[in-house]
């Protein structure tokens, strides 16, 4: 019988909520982003556990003393884009508050230049993209060659136009782009998933939220699509859930089947880490892992969500985390138990399967990410 390590591992020590990780070859470094309400932060390290301890960190960009990037700057990602560093955040302006959320885009250094040395500018919103919209938590990802962007928006009005008050109602879009910063001609933004699913909601009458959308191929191709972040992330009811791509017009909503469970929520046993979501996905050495935030106590609310990481594997119909968050430890030789690993292979293949997690975890000497 093939066992699954379920553990849990810390990989911040304070609060981090809405993590981005992501791994450059060329500078053999981790970067780490999160939302940090008054600024997009910028964390590098040479493992991911030197997060805990010793990142380098400098914002790369500060809200404006008022304006449309006053306030309320939310889940910042980096991404290398066709050679060039884009970070992609939401903000808010504050004479207006959360109705006023809207995607923007910074530009940076080369993809083969350090990420805190180089220049940023701000480049505004994404061109062509409907800013009649509210929207938040946008990922950049090509299917088949073309750039896409998926995000977290209210609904259209039945009489036309874009909700522009109501909270109650979150659903993702996908936007098909040109290049980094273009929304494509003649493309209208394409509602491919709805929270209609009870787990989806937050009690009978609570908000029903669909957001932070990721990207996540698995390394043979036999599954790819989004896992993406549902019900309040405030509570404890926060969780992760997929939406697999099956091929055809990405714009189309048939195009996508969502899960039939969550892929990821609080245990049954009633016991923390709480409101596991919003995650990205990095590939190791042939293991798959996914770092979302979580926090320590069920009544933490919006606060102290620390960046975690488990594992994921993959079956036959997708990935799997064995539907619940494990119990949280920041002992790393306890998640890297060999014994326990969900792995079809052994010997020498499962050595280098290994190898590569602690590559991630303690040195990146030698370490290769597949990349999401």
């Amino acid at each position: 019988m093939v066992l699954y390590n379920q553990t849990c591992l810390d990989i911040t020590p304070t609060h981090t909520p809405d993590p981005w990780i992501t791994h450059s070859a060329h500078t053999e470094k981790f970067y780490l982003t999160f939302t940090a309400n008054t600024r997009v932060p910028l964390w590098s390290a040479k493992s991911l556990m030197n997060f805990s301890s010793q990142p380098t960190r400098g914002p790369i960009f500060h809200a404006r003393p008022s304006g449309s990037q006053s306030e309320r700057l939310w889940a910042p990602e980096l991404h290398a884009v066709r050679g060039r560093w884009y970070v992609y955040f939401a903000a808010a302006d504050k004479a207006v508050g959360n109705r006023s959320h809207r995607m923007y885009v910074l530009g940076g250094p080369a993809e083969t230049e350090e990420p805190h040395g180089g220049e940023w500018e701000f480049l505004g919103p994404v061109r062509g993209m409907d800013q009649g919209q509210w929207a938040i938590d946008g990922t950049v990802f090509e299917i088949g060659g073309t750039l896409y962007l998926c995000y977290s928006g209210w609904p259209r009005k039945e009489e036309g136009g874009w909700e522009d008050r109501k909270e109650g109602v979150q659903q993702l879009f996908l936007l098909e782009l040109e290049d980094a910063v273009t929304a494509a001609r003649g493309r209208e933004p394409a509602m491919i998933s709805s929270p209609e699913q009870a787990w989806e909601r937050l009690g009978m009458r609570g908000p029903a939220i669909n957001e932070g959308p990721q990207w996540l191929e698995s390394p043979s191709g036999h599954w790819r699509g989004l896992v993406y972040s549902c019900s309040a992330s405030w509570t404890k009811e926060y969780k992760m859930a997929t939406l697999q791509f099956l091929g055809g017009d990405p714009l189309e909503v048939s195009s996508w089947r969502k899960g039939e469970r969550p892929l990821l929520q609080n245990r049954e046993d009633g016991l923390g880490p709480y409101g596991p979501g919003h995650g990205c996905f990095l590939h190791a050495g042939g293991e798959t892992v996914a770092l979302f935030h979580a926090t320590d106590r069920e009544t933490d609310g919006n606060q102290n969500r620390r960046c975690r990481m488990q594992r994921l594997r993959w079956t036959s119909t997708g990935p799997d985390m064995g539907g619940f968050v494990g119990a949280g430890t920041k002992d790393v030789e306890l998640f890297l138990a060999s014994g326990k690993f969900d792995q079809q292979t052994s010997g020498e293949g499962r050595a280098g399967q290994l190898r590569g997690l602690v590559q991630a975890l303690k040195g990146i000497d030698g370490f290769e990410s597949d990349g999401v």
